[in-house]
């Protein structure tokens, strides 16, 4: 397993063989950690960080497979699920749209109505 590991080659999988894969790797960094406190060789102690990353390289792939499941079936629907929407600044997010922004009270409308901007004509 010193070889390179291709994340391309997960993309192909299922995810169920993915889920399988990862528990294995997880029992395999839990020997290598328990290795690591009985005093083990150099070699296995190096081995934690390439299975930690390969661990990271499946979840992400996971994780993507579910991104996109969900993005095909919120597809027809108007509004997209909270965790798919641009993440931008909560300030951002909060403040109102155009359309709330533009509204206006009743008060103001007749303030608007009753009383407009006044043009005056200057002499030179």
């Amino acid at each position: 397993m010193s070889q390179k590991f291709k994340v391309k080659k997960l993309r192909d999988q299922k995810s169920e063989d993915l889920l399988k894969d990862l528990e294995k790797l997880k029992g395999e960094l839990i020997q290598l950690r328990t290795v690591k406190v009985s005093a083990g060789n150099a070699q296995k102690l190096g081995r934690i960080g390439l299975v930690r990353k390969r661990i990271a390289k499946f979840l992400t792939v996971i994780n993507e497979q579910r991104r996109n499941s969900v993005k095909t079936a919120a597809k027809s629907s108007t509004k997209l699920p909270v965790d798919l929407r641009g993440k931008k600044t909560r300030a951002i997010r909060q403040r109102l749209t155009r359309s709330e922004r533009a509204q206006k009270t009743q008060r103001q409308w007749k303030r608007l109505n009753n009383f407009p901007l006044r043009k005056f004509a200057l002499k030179e």
